[in-house]
Formats: structure tokens, C-alpha cells, sequence
């Protein structure tokens, strides 16, 4: 499964290719525009290639502070070694080229300090220097060409004011990182660096949605996490840690890994082998959808069967009714949701073998239904004893008597069942259904009012927002990208490109086979 950067915008005249493995998937980068050789030996283009940079060396030895003079004497530059590296030129030769470009681009920064297209490029000519080091067989330079231009990539993203110049610069960091972690023996720096690389995909795509390829870079991430967990029986080796950042500073986390404020994008990847590969799956449709490419296409085909097909996400969420004026602490219901091509809903049931594992059944807890249908019919509200413990009820924990245990317990459920009667009897069964095309927002937030765990907010194009709360962190993050994805694929017309990768060659999950039946509320 390859990892794709495309042509960046912003980046004329200068690129290379490389290719490497990262647990069997193949991370391809392609850090600038494509050139034609015209065949062997020089060509005309060479030789205009030669013209360009006399001229632009004559006007930086006029006048030293012509900051255009050695920004566009390095691009020139780059593409020259670009083209000798295609024409079969000695490797030490097209490393010269590079470390002149290189040069050229620390004249222009001194000159332009916050300009973020010298800083982008500069790393792409640090980064070609550093594939040049690793097929020479030198890992150390390596890594330490890959490090800077780490750097530089992270220079361009702290100059990008607006947050909206960056998104190419943070793809390139990402490709930056898995390309280090393939460099690197100590399995644990291994995998902060694929971590640190989750991050800057993410930030990418959170900038801009649209960038399909950062999308299908976090794909390729999650897989390659995914073949990592799987080595180590099915359970990364995090041991449930999902973000490097606990490691607390050790001494063997470089600065261009380490753990970043929160504009950086968060680093939390699941831990199991099937969850990973699965949220691979949903970040490869998205791309696909989004900007449908052979490599994207041929990479879902691999991955599609662990969706929840015909869905695009699902998991349970806590949630409230949003009948409810005032959410209070009581009126949270874990219930399951599913995220398809046009919104989000409250399915219909609660699948057997999840409600299963949570302990969702109804048991001796008056449930509204057996552990295949723990929630009930849609709107139904859950009253076993998996409610949450908010409030002043929570137990205190060196309370070991039964009885109290037992009545606290009671009463939980004698308050819950009331609401449930009151909401019911005034509105009727409840559920949530977001439709995509009214989503103006979807992002993370933490407020003293929501209830334990992993808080995100839907805002709505009318100015209202949904609150849900997750588990945990890297399930949050999934669910913000997914809507973050869904809303953008919906509001450029793609909306039913999604839907076809969904239903293609697809078995309807048996849980989402009345979806529209007793639509919710």
C-alpha cells in the first residue's frame, strides 16, 4: 500500500521520488512537480536549465539582498538535480547539486525569514539529499537529512499565520517521519515516529479537508501500524498508550517527534491490529471519494471488508436527547452510532456481539432488551447497569459494603427510568440523525459539563451543536475526521461517490439493514 504526496503547488521546479517499506506497506513519496528527460544526454531543457541559472547568478552577485535571485537559483538548482538523477548522473554529483540548493535556500531565508514556500522547499532538497545517504548505504547521514528537513517543515507550518499556506509542508513532514522510522532499529523510536507522522496527516486534513493526499497518507499510517500490531499478537506493543507523548520527554525523542501543541494535530492511533486497519480502511475511502486515484482504488480493495459496510464508521457514543432543553448529568445514554455517506444516526440496535463484549445486555438491571438489542427499538433508552457514575453518585470506592453498593445502584436506576418515562411520554422515542449536509463543524472540546471521557462537538449550519463523548482519545479523533471528511465529501457533490465505494461490492452489516425504519428524532 503506498503512501502518495502528489505535486505540491508551491513548490515549481523542484522533486524527487523514493519508495521504502514500513512493515510490508510501501511508503512512496513524491516531494515535488514532475519533468520530462526528452530521453538521454542533454536536453534543450537542460540547457534553458543552464541559462536559468546564470542569469539568476549574475543578479545575486549584483545586488547579495535579492532575496527572488537565490530563491529561484535554488529552485533552479533542484530541478537540475532532479533531472540528472533521471538521466543516471553520479550520485555524489547530484548531491553537489543539492548542497548548493541547499545553500541558496539559507541565503534566502536569511533574507525572507518567514517565507514559507524557501522554508517547504528547502526541506524537499534535504529530504532528496537524504534518499541520496540511505541508497549509498549511510543510515546515520540519513536520518540526519531527514531530521532537518523535519525542521525546515516545521519552521514552514510555525510561519503559516493563517493556517492556510502549511498543508503541504505538514504532508511532507509526515512523509518525512516514515521515512525515518524506516531507519531506525529501537522498535519504540520506531513507532513515535509513525506516531508523530498520524499527527501531521491529521493536522493536514483538519486544515484542509480536500487534501485527499494527506488523507490517504493517514490511511497508509494506520495499516502499517496495523501490520506492526499484528506481529505482536493482534495488540500494539503500546500496551493501550495512544500517544507518544507519554513517554514524558525521554532522552531519545528528537525535537521534530516529539510531542507538539495542540495545532499539530493529535497523535492517537488505536492499538489493535483490527481497529487499525479499519480506520486504514475508512481514511482510504474517504481519499478515494475525494479524489479518486488507481492507487487509491487498488488500496481500498485490500482494506473495504473491515468497514462497517454500508456505513463508513460506527461505535457506541454518549450522548443526550436532544429534545432535552438542559442535558443534565442523568440523561446520557451510551447508545451505538453510525456515520454513512449523508449522516449520522442512532442505529436501530445494538449488535449483538458489541453489546455483548461492553456488557450492554439487560441482565438483572431492567435493560430495554436482551444483550442483541440492548438499547431496544430507536429511542429507546438504555437502563442496564453500565450507566455511567456522574454526579453524586459516584461510589466511593473503599465503600465495600454490598448494600450500599446496591441501593446507590437502585436509585441510579429508579432516577433514570423516571426521565426516561417523562422525555418518552412528551416526545416520544429519541434518537440522533445528523444529516452531513448540515454539519458545519466537527472538532474535539472539553467542558466541565459533559460527562467523563473524550468530548467532541457537531456544530450545526443553524447554530446549534450535538455533543457525544468517546471512551477514548484515538476514538474521538476518528470521529472528528470522519465527519470532518464526510461534510467536505457531501459539500463538493461527492456525496454519492461515497456512497457507491460504501455499497461496492459490500455486505450490508445486519445492523444497518432497516436503517430508515422508525427514523429518529
Amino acid at each position: 500500500m503506498a503512501a502518495d504526496s502528489g505535486a505540491p503547488g508551491d513548490a515549481p521546479g523542484a522533486g524527487s521520488s523514493s519508495s521504502s517499506f514500513i512493515g510490508g506497506v510501501e511508503i512512496k513519496t513524491r516531494l515535488g512537480t514532475d519533468v520530462s528527460t526528452g530521453g538521454g544526454g542533454r536536453s534543450g531543457h537542460d540547457k534553458l536549465l543552464d541559462l536559468r541559472a546564470e542569469r539568476h547568478a549574475d543578479a545575486a552577485r549584483a545586488d547579495p539582498t535579492d532575496f527572488d535571485a537565490h530563491y529561484s537559483w535554488a529552485l533552479v538548482l533542484q530541478e537540475q538535480a532532479e533531472r540528472a538523477e533521471q538521466s543516471g548522473m553520479d550520485p555524489n554529483r547530484r548531491d553537489a547539486i543539492l548542497i548548493d540548493a541547499c545553500a541558496k535556500y539559507a541565503k534566502a531565508r536569511d533574507l525572507r525569514a518567514n517565507s514559507i514556500s524557501t522554508l517547504y522547499n528547502w526541506g524537499i532538497a534535504l529530504g532528496d539529499r537524504a534518499r541520496l545517504k540511505g541508497d549509498a548505504g549511510d543510515a546515520a547521514e540519513a536520518r540526519a537529512m531527514w531530521r532537518q528537513a523535519c525542521e525546515k517543515y516545521r519552521a514552514a507550518v510555525e510561519c503559516d499565520a493563517s493556517r492556510t499556506q502549511s498543508t503541504q509542508a505538514l504532508n511532507n513532514w509526515g512523509l518525512a517521519l516514515q521515512q525515518m522510522a524506516t531507519l531506525e532499529r529501537d522498535p519504540g523510536v520506531r513507532e513515535r515516529r509513525l506516531l508523530a507522522a498520524v499527527g501531521r496527516f491529521r493536522e493536514a486534513i483538519r486544515r484542509d479537508p480536500g487534501f485527499h493526499r494527506a488523507v490517504y497518507n493517514l490511511g497508509t499510517i494506520m495499516y502499517a501500524l496495523s501490520e506492526r500490531a499484528r506481529g505482536h499478537g493482534g495488540r500494539d506493543p503500546r500496551g493501550g498508550r495512544s500517544e507518544h507523548a507519554s513517554n514524558g520527554g525521554a532522552s531519545n525523542v528528537h525535537p521534530e517527534d516529539s510531542n507538539q501543541p495542540a495545532p499539530l494535530g493529535s497523535e492517537s492511533a488505536p492499538t489493535s491490529a483490527d481497529e487499525l486497519q479499519t480506520a486504514a480502511a475508512m481514511y482510504i475511502c474517504c481519499a478515494q471519494a475525494s479524489g479518486a486515484r488507481p492507487v487509491y482504488a487498488s488500496s481500498l480493495r485490500l482494506v473495504r471488508h473491515t468497514l462497517p459496510l454500508p456505513a463508513l464508521l460506527a461505535g457506541t457514543l454518549t450522548t443526550a436527547p436532544p429534545a432535552l432543553g438542559v442535558a443534565t448529568a442523568h440523561s446520557w445514554r451510551r447508545r451505538w452510532f453510525v456515520l454513512d455517506h449523508e449522516a449520522l444516526w442512532t442505529g436501530e440496535s445494538w449488535p449483538a456481539d458489541v453489546g455483548a463484549a461492553s456488557g450492554g445486555g439487560g441482565g438483572g438491571d431492567g435493560g430495554a432488551g436482551g444483550v442483541g438489542d440492548a438499547f431496544g427499538a430507536v429511542g429507546a433508552w438504555n437502563h442496564s447497569s453500565t450507566s455511567p457514575r456522574w454526579g453524586g453518585d459516584a461510589i466511593d470506592p473503599t465503600d465495600d459494603r454490598d448494600e450500599r453498593r446496591e441501593e446507590r445502584r437502585a436509585r441510579r436506576r429508579r432516577r433514570a427510568a423516571a426521565a426516561d418515562e417523562t422525555l418518552v411520554a412528551r416526545d416520544g422515542p429519541w434518537g440522533v440523525h445528523v444529516k452531513t449536509s448540515d454539519v458545519a463543524s466537527a472538532q474535539p472540546c472539553a467542558e466541565s459539563s459533559l460527562p467523563p471521557g473524550f468530548a467532541f462537538r457537531v456544530g450545526m449550519a443553524d447554530g446549534s451543536s450535538h455533543y457525544f463523548v468517546c471512551d477514548d482519545a484515538p476514538a474521538r479523533e476518528r470521529w472528528v475526521d470522519a465527519l470532518t471528511l464526510v461534510r467536505h465529501v457531501a459539500a463538493r457533490g461527492r456525496g454519492e461517490a461515497l456512497r457507491l465505494e460504501l455499497v461496492s461490492d459490500a455486505t450490508v452489516a445486519p445492523q444497518l439493514r432497516n436503517k430508515g425504519q422508525g427514523k429518529a428524532r
